[in-house]
């Protein structure tokens, strides 16, 4: 861990993908990492996130899906069918992440601190789905009608 840490004195913005506490169990957590470089800007994502009642469950697009729409994919008056795209494996929560890192090296120009951003692959998946379906009236939860299969143009 000393090599590690010795990177995290130099370092800018440090990213891991752990599942929540495993950072911790390795001795580069935040708190850790933040009193060996304060400016340091440490992104987390996580399948739920870091709290909550999923955090040490894993995550891709199909559990995700499956808390909630994966009943919608499919063809009208068939079973539901697995999911054609993989958002959330792909970019779910890195969105979320990417903002969230680069407005805290924004306000560590100003404050000299660095800050913890905790993102989650759900969050993002979902805020990517919901925003741009609901506002181009898309969504219907009739499978063969949503833009998540069959329906999509």
């Amino acid at each position: 861990m000393a090599a590690v840490l010795a990177m995290v004195a130099q370092a800018d913005v440090l990213i891991e993908g752990y599942r929540p506490g495993v950072s911790e169990r390795l001795g580069v957590g935040p708190r850790v990492c933040a009193t060996v470089n304060p400016r340091l800007v440490y992104g987390r994502m996580a399948g739920w996130g870091q709290t909550g009642p999923w955090r040490r469950l894993p995550v891709t697009t199909s559990l995700y899906r499956a808390t909630g729409s994966l009943g919608a994919i499919g063809h009208a008056g068939d079973a539901p069918s697995p999911p054609v795209n993989l958002v959330g494996d792909f970019s779910g929560g890195s969105t979320l992440l990417v903002i969230g890192v680069l407005a805290a090296r924004l306000e560590r120009t100003r404050s000299g601190q660095g800050q913890v951003i905790d993102a989650a692959i759900v969050d993002g998946a979902l805020t990517a789905l919901l925003h741009g379906t609901l506002a181009a009236s898309r969504w219907s939860e009739l499978r063969g009608e949503n833009p998540l299969d069959t329906g999509g143009p």
